[in-house]
């Protein structure tokens, strides 16, 4: 256990892969769009690939800037979160082309 810890420690912070905020959030969002009738919790945190209390951050933020709705157990998406999700992913193309 120890020799692992020392392993990791010596490892350089670029070669661990986190996902910024906005990466995370388009994840949500395309979560989301996957089903035409709503996500529920479970299937986002899965598709997503979170844990509940991360997903519950994001979700509480995207419902209090009305980029997904609430109907019961079903997350959808709102015009803006379509929006959104739309503008995120012709950044990431942008960025793509100019490697």
């Amino acid at each position: 256990m120890l020799s692992t810890f020392r392993v990791l420690v010596r490892l350089p912070l670029d070669a661990f892969k986190y996902r910024d905020r906005y990466t995370i959030t388009a994840d949500i969002l395309k979560a989301i769009t996957r089903s035409k009738r709503g996500a529920r919790k479970t299937h986002i945190m899965q598709r997503a690939n979170l844990n509940t209390i991360s997903l519950n951050k994001y979700l509480d933020l995207l419902l209090r800037n009305g980029y997904v709705i609430s109907e019961g157990r079903l997350y959808k998406l709102t015009g803006r979160g379509m929006e959104f999700l739309e503008n995120i992913d012709t950044e990431a193309m942008k960025m793509q082309w100019r490697l």
